[in-house]
């Protein structure tokens, strides 16, 4: 009797929160965006909702999160739930490292998850879809609408090569940057991005699916040396500084400050960099006015402006001690509420809440490009991983760069490694 009553009053502890319970769980949170302390404050409402729920975010770069996390998840540990690129979560799924969301929601995830966008990058080669498309973006360009004014020039270039005629005639009118963007060669490069825009505008891609089945280069050594050459020429001709060549990432302070500065004219950045460089604006100009920045889209060519469908998946990790509390989780990141009070890096990937955004003057140009970005497509479903591309792409890149090869030597290493790497 007394031990029934002791158990009872344990309980009873138990239950006005003095004590811990057998039933808490406690959930890591891997997050890459730089807007941590308002994703901190999101969990805070969901632990509220949640109590048996605890949240502990821990933060990464992007560089780092996707080898952290596969090295962490192949011992049987890591984060329970990752922010993942689109791209990276088929290569997360092959190595074993992912939950899939069919087994947590307990039907075909195809089917619940109809009004996610880009759900085919999130599905494995099983037809199980392994993270749940979160944000999206894509690149645009960025221009300083006072450099182009000074250079006389009175409209947004259209193609890649008004866009090189703009950069050469500021360059020359006003000794400012015609280009700032990275060129470093690290794995998590740029140039990756520029290039797959040229060659995509020029009706190319590095991997295309072929109509008999598998796949294989659809672009070749001529075209690959052009874009080398056309991007090259920036470097060559002073219309991007030279230190640009150790700056791989876009985020990058030497890519956004000089915009900010208005010591460059143009730059390819994401959203969430292109608010940054606004609010930066504004606080070295406390007097007010219109900031002399604005998007637009890509440079063009004969198929037209074309970026990729760019963004952030949720990804359970398979090791998880609890999955169905770290599904919870992400069902409550995915809701309008944390999009309207929280998260504004990105916008929803979800149909329905893409409606109910309005992107402002200065953000019209991602809207427009959103209307003409394309899912990777065949480069998410062929063999050879995207991070490898990608490596291989800044690295064949970087060495026209330098100097170190000729286009034509670096384009055929680099289709050698495609090809090799889809057979």
């Amino acid at each position: 009797m007394r031990l029934r009553k002791w158990l009872g009053s344990l309980a009873a502890l138990a239950c006005a929160g003095w004590i811990g319970t057998a039933s808490a769980t406690d959930l890591t949170f891997l997050y890459m965006d730089p807007d941590a302390p308002d994703i901190r404050a999101a969990l805070d409402v969901f632990e509220k909702a949640n109590p048996g729920i605890r949240v502990k975010i821990v933060t990464a770069s992007p560089a780092d999160a996707l080898p952290n996390f596969l090295r962490e998840a192949a011992v049987g540990s890591g984060p329970d739930v990752m922010q993942a690129g689109f791209v990276w979560v088929k290569d997360i799924a092959t190595a074993g490292a992912a939950l899939p969301l069919d087994d947590v929601i307990g039907k075909p995830a195809k089917d619940a998850l109809a009004d996610f966008i880009a759900l085919d990058l999130a599905t494995g080669r099983d037809g199980k879809v392994y993270g749940l498309p979160w944000t999206v973006d894509t690149f645009a360009m960025v221009y300083r609408t006072d450099l182009l004014e000074k250079a006389g020039i009175t409209s947004i270039p259209k193609t890649w090569d008004e866009f090189r005629a703009a950069s050469r005639k500021v360059h020359a009118a006003t000794g400012k940057a015609g280009f700032q963007f990275g060129m470093g060669s690290a794995p998590s490069n740029s140039i990756w991005f520029a290039a797959n825009y040229w060659w995509w505008s020029h009706g190319q891609a590095l991997v295309v699916k072929k109509p008999e089945g598998g796949f294989a280069p659809g672009v070749t050594v001529p075209e690959v040396a052009a874009a080398m050459r056309y991007f090259a020429g920036f470097l060559q001709d002073g219309e991007t500084p030279k230190g640009m060549l150790a700056v791989s990432n876009w985020a990058d302070p030497a890519v956004t400050q000089p915009m900010v500065a208005g010591e460059a004219m143009a730059t390819l950045i994401p959203p969430a960099n292109f608010k940054q460089m606004l609010a930066d604006w504004r606080a070295r100009n406390p007097n007010g006015g219109t900031p002399p920045l604005t998007s637009a889209l890509v440079p063009a060519d004969k198929a037209g402006s074309i970026t990729h469908l760019g963004g952030r998946s949720l990804v359970i990790n398979a090791n998880t001690a609890d999955p169905k509390a770290a599904w919870k989780l992400v069902q409550f990141l995915a809701t309008q509420d944390v999009f309207a009070r929280f998260y504004k890096a990105q916008m929803p990937a979800q149909k329905t809440l893409l409606k109910t955004i309005d992107f402002g003057p200065a953000l019209a140009g991602y809207a427009e490009q959103l209307q003409r970005a394309r899912t990777w497509g065949p480069y998410s479903e062929a063999p050879i991983p995207i991070a490898t591309m990608w490596t291989e792409t800044g690295r064949d890149f970087g060495s026209v760069f330098i100097g170190e090869a000729t286009p034509e030597a670096a384009a055929q290493r680099l289709l050698d490694v495609v090809t090799k790497g889809l057979k």
